[in-house]
């Protein structure tokens, strides 16, 4: 396997050295080139003699000096996905409704995108040359789904058939030097109470280089037809919860195990500071949005009341459920102080995935128009997080469709009220 060039810039030592787009990228230094992460590890020498194969499929080989600061300048094709081999009884991806957009329905389980996006992966369909690979090239920060340390649970809870015992794993791992984020996506019943308190305490251990612990419910949708049947997070369940976190954080005298956000909302208790998230290394798990909510409007309050009250609006800013409490406190504020414009804040239920689903992530354009099609003079305001990089929704309709339904002004409220645009 070889790293096809996507494209080169024209500005870089690969277009001066004659690369081109097409070409496939063999060795460098005298070691195979498989993936962009290998591009990146071996071409950071100062002398690089590298193999390539043409588009015509001739052998060529490239002697680069770096006597220059110009940057090698190749885009690679992307490598193809590692999948998910599991079937674990949570999966979201299995509690998804046929029609969505194609990307939605790709279980990934890859470490080069673990360590280059944060996304979170089993370990369990690594071959040992992979984990090697992790060791040898130092792949660190990785971030993995735990979920147990019991060996016989996990397996039960992710439904793999080889015989893997993560906390052994992570053991090698932290021995080699490589870090990580984990996760347990938190099922009553099968890994709470007890086995959730063995397994904070395993990930503890000093013997791991774990970075962070997150704790999150398990998320569970309308569609669960076939599928496992599971008890969601009440009040009284995500209260204990939180309880006994608290204790093992006191106990351990460990700062980094943290608890979901949607805790905190079913248990009504309020969201914690900035102290109990440090530098928040799970915020893209759903740990500690609230509260980085609250202070980005604390450091962009001024500027948006400017903003809203010069044009004379009626604003309505839609939010999630989870957020109800905390956008209530922030419209408030809003609505006193404006003179020219009137604001208020709603929040959508998500009937597309039902009740239990309570997060801005999965708003559906559907919902937003079952919900909140009349008063055309009134200006809504959406999250910007129900729209993907490509500016679809989640059942495929994009901001000027959608406004275009709504017949209204239509904006976008942007991560933190860094932008309302």
């Amino acid at each position: 396997m070889a790293l096809k060039v996507r494209s080169v810039d024209p500005e870089g030592l690969a277009a001066q050295y004659g690369i081109s787009s097409g070409d496939e990228i063999l060795k460098i230094n005298g070691c195979r080139i498989r993936d962009s992460f290998d591009l990146g590890y071996y071409s950071s020498e100062y002398q690089l003699n590298i193999l390539i194969r043409t588009k015509d499929g001739k052998q060529r080989r490239i002697k680069i000096i770096r006597d220059s600061m110009l940057f090698l300048g190749i885009e690679p094709e992307p490598a193809p996905i590692r999948r998910c081999q599991n079937k674990c009884v949570f999966c979201f991806v299995d509690q998804m409704p046929a029609g969505l957009r194609q990307s939605l329905y790709i279980k990934d389980d890859d470490y080069l995108m673990s360590w280059e996006h944060g996304n979170y992966i089993s370990l369990t369909n690594l071959s040992d040359a992979e984990f090697s690979r992790i060791i040898d090239q130092y792949i660190s920060p990785l971030y993995i789904s735990v979920h147990t340390t019991d060996k016989a649970l996990r397996q039960k809870m992710m439904g793999y058939k080889r015989d893997f015992d993560i906390f052994k794993t992570l053991k090698r791992l932290s021995r080699a030097g490589i870090s990580f984020h984990t996760q347990i996506v938190c099922v009553p019943g099968l890994n709470d109470k007890v086995e959730l308190e063995r397994t904070i305490l395993d990930l503890a251990s000093p013997e791991l280089n774990t970075l962070s612990i997150g704790v999150v419910p398990v998320g569970l949708t309308r569609f669960r037809s076939h599928l496992p049947e599971l008890t969601p997070f009440d009040a009284h369940s995500a209260s204990l919860v939180l309880s006994l976190i608290d204790i093992l954080r006191r106990e351990t005298g460990s700062d980094i195990i943290y608890a979901a956000d949607e805790f905190f909302v079913l248990a009504d208790r309020a969201i914690p500071g900035r102290a109990y998230y440090q530098d928040y290394p799970q915020a893209e798990n759903g740990i500690g949005l609230l509260s980085l909510l609250r202070a980005g409007f604390g450091r962009h309050k001024e500027e948006l009341i400017r903003s809203l009250d010069s044009e004379g609006a009626d604003y309505l800013l839609l939010h999630s459920q989870a957020a109800a409490k905390e956008m209530g406190k922030i419209a408030a504020q809003i609505s006193s102080r404006l003179s020219k414009a009137s604001f208020s804040a709603r929040a959508v239920r998500n009937d597309f995935f039902g009740p239990l689903v309570t997060v801005s992530g999965l708003l559906t354009a559907s919902d937003i128009l079952g919900q909140h099609a009349s008063q055309p003079r009134q200006t809504l305001i959406l999250p910007s997080n129900m729209f993907n990089v490509d500016g679809y929704t989640l059942d495929g309709m994009d901001r000027e469709a959608l406004t275009q339904r709504l017949g209204r002004k239509l904006l976008l409220s942007h991560p933190f009220f860094e932008e309302v645009s």
